[in-house]
């Protein structure tokens, strides 16, 4: 029996992005060259992994309007 750490099956990905705020969804007025997404779970497919970290970060950013030009690292 091992012992779980509970991050043994995440992932932290670093990336780059613009977005607009909530306020204004359609002016993307910040550009973000590097932020470090954590606990993104291994087993989410590599075509997926965009949208779901796109979700992750306006989840835990709700002035975050849309993000656009997503790229990981």
């Amino acid at each position: 029996m091992s012992l779980s750490t509970g991050r043994e099956n995440k992932v932290d990905y670093r990336v780059s992005y613009e977005h607009s705020l909530a306020s204004a969804p359609d002016d993307f007025i910040v550009q973000v060259p590097a932020q470090t997404v954590s606990d993104v779970p291994a087993n989410i497919p590599r075509a997926l992994l965009p949208e779901y970290i796109a979700g992750l970060i306006c989840e835990r950013s709700p002035r975050i309007g849309r993000i656009r030009n997503l790229r990981i690292l």
